[in-house]
């Protein structure tokens, strides 16, 4: 299944947590790691002879000032790139971004990501001289996914954990799970964490008061939790303000004003979030032929949720099924399309197109949807662009995880698309207006597994503040 997280973090109870949790004058001074280095980019003359160079000929309607974040975990190794001209600013090494959790871009050009190698919520300025700006060390546990509120005021790391005396319920005999949820103040980096009642926690932030919604999947309910009741109650345990029941298995959250819409098995479960708590409205059904969705995006202003269903029935995996799925999240209404079958994990998304990339036996595949509302074409495939079968990607008879693959992100406007080949090092640039490959990008390492790959845009205010 897509994006679901597979094992648990070692066992730590409320007393490690305490431990474990920094201070603030330590969290904002942490010092930079040894292996914490930052390399300049392309000289002009390496700039010259490196082949593939992008293709000026496409619409360059970027976003100024616009940067390429491209982390290679496998690598320990992050690469910023300058766009519309690819060229590379600089490396950051010493650093594991997790894929999982994946990277999140603010306002002011910073990109936030968890280092799995150091375990710190980690703060990369990507503009002028690209440099990590901060340096969080979390508590221990398995972090699962990250959010921020609209403001970027602060930021929530949730993480996986279990009580090491492996509590057990009377009533049922299972085990009791626990997570984590850390609070981090973006302007100075302190952190503040306390326990909750979970499982593998999906996070969202926002709402007046400001509040984190915690999703449950081993109650299966969505539950809120004031910013102000855990900055008052760090180090200890907290019990939910308010909650609403879900379907089963969540994965997959996103907060369109006070609409908070988590993926389960049931559908697109969501509620409102008002003065801090909240209400049913509404279950979107899936698709009936390719079941549900688990990676959920939305549109920066909010208006449109885009994501894939999949029905991964059978081991052979180029008979898996996929369609876009796009949900508006004030009416329910959803719009379904064929992508196609193969090997789907993921997708990119920018104001006008939803970029897949299906990986099949016989040559992998971009298509691109149409995701503004309102449009002649919305909903529907505009291009599709071939491209070659991956060394090492999923073969035929064998199971496609843990392969070479492919990840894909776009430029905020929708003018440049940006795949990766895991294991080659090269990135291949697509124009969606024209449907076709304009030009690639060679990066300094294999990017192994296809690495992650996001474009932030200084400036910009996006709805959509979960990590990806």
């Amino acid at each position: 299944m897509p994006d679901k997280l597979v094992g648990r973090a070692g066992a730590v109870g409320l007393l490690a947590l305490a431990l474990f949790a920094p201070t603030a004058a330590a969290a904002a001074s942490a010092p930079p790691h040894p292996g914490d280095q930052v390399t300049s980019g392309e000289t002009e003359a390496a700039r010259a002879a490196s082949p593939g160079a992008t293709d000026q000929a496409y619409d360059t309607r970027t976003g100024t000032g616009s940067r390429l974040v491209v982390a290679d975990p496998a690598a320990s190794q992050v690469h910023i790139y300058a766009i519309p001209s690819h060229r590379r600013a600089a490396t950051i090494t010493g650093r594991t971004p997790s894929s999982h959790a994946g990277m999140l871009s603010l306002r002011d050009g910073r990109v936030l990501f968890v280092d799995e190698t150091h375990h710190e919520l980690v703060a990369l300025q990507v503009t002028g001289v690209p440099r990590i700006v901060g340096a969080v060390p979390l508590p221990e546990g398995e972090v699962t996914h990250i959010a921020v509120d609209p403001a970027n005021r602060y930021a929530v790391v949730a993480a996986a954990e279990e009580h090491d005396h492996e509590e057990e319920s009377q009533e049922t005999g299972e085990e009791e799970g626990h997570g984590i949820l850390t609070l981090v103040d973006l302007r100075t980096y302190a952190p503040s964490s306390v326990e909750v009642h979970s499982g593998h926690p999906g996070v969202m932030l926002g709402g007046e008061p400001l509040t984190v919604l915690h999703r449950n999947d081993a109650d299966n309910t969505l539950e809120t939790f004031p910013v102000s009741a855990i900055l008052a109650g760090a180090g200890g345990h907290l019990e939910p303000s308010s909650s609403v029941p879900t379907g089963a298995a969540g994965h997959g959250e996103a907060l369109a004003g006070d609409l908070a819409m988590t993926a389960t098995d049931a559908g697109l479960d969501t509620a409102r979030l008002r003065a801090g708590s909240l209400t049913p409205v509404r279950t979107v059904p899936w698709p009936a032929e390719t079941g549900r969705a688990f990676y959920v995006r939305l549109s920066a202003d909010g208006r449109n949720l885009v994501t894939y269903t999949s029905n991964e029935s059978g081991d052979d995996w180029q008979n898996w099924l996929h369609d876009a799925f796009l949900v508006d999240p004030a009416t329910g209404r959803s719009v379904t399309t064929r992508l196609g079958s193969g090997f789907l994990f993921r997708f990119g998304l920018s104001d006008r197109y939803a970029g897949y990339v299906l990986q099949q036996p016989g040559g992998d595949k971009v298509s691109f949807v149409d995701v503004r509302p309102g449009s002649s074409h919305y909903g529907k495939i505009t291009a599709n662009v071939q491209l070659g079968s991956l060394p090492g990607g999923p073969a035929v008879g064998s199971s496609p995880w843990g392969t070479q693959g492919r990840r894909i992100a776009l430029d905020p406007t929708g003018a440049l698309a940006y795949v990766s080949g895991g294991g080659t090092g090269r990135i291949s640039v697509i124009s969606p207006d024209h449907g076709r490959t304009v030009g690639a990008i060679t990066t300094p390492t294999r990017l192994d597994g296809g690495g992650a790959l996001t474009v932030v845009t200084p400036g910009r205010s996006d709805a959509d503040t979960v990590g990806r």
